[in-house]
């Protein structure tokens, strides 16, 4: 599909739909609620209006997916507007009411700093306006088998599939370790090389509360050592009303085409002092078909335990302690040279908090934690495995790796004057990774007898350590508010010298001679800032600007891995790791333009990115490949700096034509350019737009939604990675839920509803034929929830 097409549907629809929006309901009240840190919508909160004089009945309703409301029918006179949702503080505004008018009213409710009973937080927001976030009934409304699958809903964020999980997190051309990952705070890292397990992956969608992605450095608070950043937070303990001793809800679908079900609970309960949760999930997935009928290996079996415990210590103070375990066995990844045969991983994480809602201290947080995931994957089900299809004999390739991972962090908020907020802390982490690859050469077809048998290290004993203090403040210069964050970073990374190979010490650094062990040590002092300005034009447009540089430290894969596939490259070269690699350093500005009105809302932002020391690869004609293997035809390749450009931006628009229906569009546009190799940047997502309609009646029983999602060809790739060029395509979706009633509520549809043959550009290839991993056909989804 032209991408200039595309435009000229957004543009039409947006313009054609705007003017529905001037006619106003009569004696009314209508208005939209959103969170007052990161000024999206919140649904499902209760609105109340309640006349001021004559005694009348007060009136609810509650808002819609993109937070509105609307009360009409009401009398001549003066009235209270009240917004009330859990984990918010409370607003209401009093509005006079005419004969054949309706008054407007919005609320940005402001998040209680940590939910404590009686405590409402008035901090200013601290939230850059380049930041998106998806809450609970967005990740619900989706049915994503995958964290990553989310990500493709938003726009600018994107996610590279290699299976059928584990898809992995691209931010406006940001990927891999560029793009830092956290839940409930933990700094999350994949244990194996090749990314199959993702960071997103070890947490179910199911467990999900909000998903929130900063589009560039403005996540300075979150942790260091990344150019963009993931903050997802798991389901709330003490969302559940005070007495409430059981709750819960179960809830199971099906996905025909992938063969998939799962089985989703969760079982939660609140005394005076003391809240509990527990959640649990079982997936499982089989081969999928493509639009054109081909079948793609997708099988996969996925178990999730997660456990929450609170104590509150007094009326501002609480404990909390979390855990979790989750294994994963069996799952196909076409696009990549081996299988996994299982991930399992467990955590643990200790939290203490504190918020007063007044004076200077308004609240401390301090918590502590720390995970291990072990990897196995092996080619068996490859055409290496066999020697029927692979001209060469039989192979038993596997890899062994695990992760552990400790880290902490204490951060505290004040409020040293009545327009000015302060946000200091410090967090680190330590990680320490192990990978081995053990292979044979099968001789005369029989596994049996003996032949050649070798095993090396992937991942020598790599330790990677960061450790940063930093410091945020928000403050209002008239009408604009300013948040400037600042950060500093100590970084250590370290390998075992007795586990390195020879040949990676003479031939991991060019130009040099041997290299001594010594040097696999590297110390680093990094400094990140950024600074967002938000200023009001009118009472329904806000411009906001914002730039800051942000470094990002080389990978263990980056410094350390010994002749193994990059996550940089399309080949599935062998790559050697460059332990003296410079961090990548981000400069990005940002402008973006917001309007929001009554029923109509738009929003359109630009950014641009120069990285320097931009982390890409050379040859390296001197490196003997650890796998002479026939598919590894170019190569191997080394790890270097050089330099890289990236520009582009988001749009989208929502016009609420009826009181129950709404229309909305979005776009995206990316370009980048990696200035060593003079080729366009690997990963560079096309042109994409999508325009959704939803019918949803103001009492909320049941929904009605379709989109229309169109992308361009892209032609603009990497040659000398390995990237192809991709073929425009459009997609149609359908999905609807109703409200049964009695707790149990139904959801299902249709996504890929034309059966449409389509691959995204930013999939893994096959490494065998060479082809992108495509998408699914059609698939029919459906779902019970009860809860109880």
């Amino acid at each position: 599909m032209d991408r200039y097409v595309v435009f000229a549907c957004i543009s039409f629809i947006v313009f054609a739909l705007i003017p529905a929006a001037a006619a106003q309901p009569s004696g009314a009240v209508t208005g939209r609620v959103t969170n007052g840190e990161t000024g999206r919508p919140l649904p499902s909160v209760n609105v109340i209006v309640e006349s001021t004089g004559d005694g009348a009945q007060p009136r609810g309703t509650s808002t819609g997916p993109q937070g509105r409301f609307a009360v009409d029918g009401l009398a001549p006179g003066r009235y209270v507007v009240r917004a009330r949702f859990v984990g918010f503080a409370s607003r209401s505004r009093e509005v006079e009411v005419s004969a054949a008018e309706s008054v407007g009213v919005r609320f940005a409710l402001a998040p209680r700093t940590v939910g404590l009973d009686a405590v409402e937080v008035t901090a200013a927001p601290t939230v850059s306006e380049t930041a998106e976030q998806l809450r609970k009934a967005d990740i619900q409304e989706a049915n994503p088998r995958d964290g990553g699958e989310l990500l493709r809903t938003m726009s600018g964020v994107s996610a590279v599939r290699r299976g059928p999980v584990g898809l992995d997190p691209v931010v406006r051309g940001l990927r891999s370790r560029q793009v830092g990952v956290y839940v409930d705070g933990m700094r999350t890292f994949p244990a194996g090389p090749a990314r199959m397990d993702s960071p997103l992956s070890h947490t179910g969608p199911s467990t999900m509360q909000s998903i929130e992605v900063a589009k560039g450095p403005y996540a300075l608070t979150w942790g260091g050592g990344q150019l963009s950043a993931i903050r997802v937070e798991t389901n709330d303990l003490f969302n559940v009303a005070r007495g409430e001793r059981l709750s819960g809800q179960l809830q199971t679908g099906y996905d025909s085409n992938f063969g998939s079900y799962d089985v989703t609970g969760t079982v939660s309960g609140r005394s005076d002092a003391f809240a509990y949760r527990v959640d649990g999930a079982y997936r499982t997935g089989n081969d999928y078909e493509t639009g054109d009928g081909t079948s793609v290996p997708a099988d996969f079996l996925n178990r999730e335990l997660r456990a929450k415990v609170g104590y509150k210590l007094g009326d501002n103070q609480r404990l909390t302690a979390g855990g979790g375990y989750q294994r994963q066995d069996d799952v196909d990844y076409p696009g990549r040279l081996l299988n996994a045969q299982f991930f399992k991983t467990g955590r643990a994480r200790l939290g203490y908090e504190y918020a007063s809602g007044t004076g200077l201290v308004r609240s401390v947080e301090a918590k502590a934690y720390g995970y291990q995931t072990l990897h196995t994957m092996n080619n068996e089900g490859k055409v290496t495995y066999a020697s029927e299809n692979f001209p060469g004999p039989p192979l038993r390739v596997a890899v062994n790796a695990d992760i552990t991972t400790l880290g902490g962090r204490v951060v505290t908020q004040l409020a040293p004057s009545q327009d000015l907020r302060l946000k200091v802390g410090a967090d680190g982490y330590r990680a320490h990774r192990d990978a081995e690859r053990p292979f044979q050469v099968v001789k005369n077809g029989d596994p049996t007898t003996p032949g050649f048998y070798e095993s090396k290290q992937i991942w020598p004993g790599v330790v990677t350590a960061d450790a940063g203090v930093f410091a945020q403040a928000t403050r209002l210069l008239g009408p604009v508010e300013a948040t400037g964050t600042v950060r500093a970073d100590m970084v250590w990374a370290g390998a075992d010298e007795e586990q390195v190979t020879d040949v990676y010490l003479d031939i991991a650094k060019p130009g040099n001679g041997a290299l001594d062990a010594d040097a696999l040590d590297r110390r680093e002092f990094n400094v990140s800032g950024a600074l967002m300005l938000t200023a009001p034009l009118s009472e329904a447009w806000t411009l906001s600007a914002g730039g800051g540089t942000a470094v990002r430290s080389a990978s263990a894969l980056e410094r350390y891995a010994d002749r193994f596939p990059s996550n940089k490259a399309q080949t599935s070269a062998e790559f050697i790791g460059n332990p003296r690699l410079d961090p990548e350093r981000s400069w990005q500005a940002d402008l973006e333009l917001e309007a929001r009105y009554d029923r109509v809302s738009f929003a359109v932002g630009g950014f641009a990115r120069r990285i320097s020391n931009y982390i890409t690869l050379q040859d390296a004609p001197d490196v003997e490949p650890m796998l002479p293997l026939p598919i590894f035809a170019e190569g191997p390749f080394r790890y270097a700096n050089g330099t890289a450009t990236f520009y582009g931006g988001e749009m989208s628009a929502s016009v609420a034509v009826l009181r129950s229906l709404t229309a909305s569009v979005s776009g995206s546009y990316l370009w980048g350019k990696n200035l060593e190799t003079d080729q366009p940047a690997l990963g560079v997502a096309p042109l994409s737009g999508d325009i959704g309609v939803r019918y949803e009646p103001p009492q909320g029983r049941f929904y009605i939604e379709g989109t229309l999602g169109g992308v361009t060809e892209q032609d603009r790739v990497a040659s000398m990675l390995g990237e192809t060029p991709t073929e425009g395509y459009v997609t149609l979706d359908l999905r609807g839920g109703l409200a049964v009633g009695r707790g149990i509520s139904v959801e299902g549809g249709v996504t890929n509803l034309t059966d449409a043959d389509y691959v995204n550009h930013l999939n893994a290839k096959n490494p065998y034929s060479g082809t992108p991993i495509p998408e699914t056909g059609r698939i029919f989804f459906a779902g019970v929830n009860y809860a109880f």
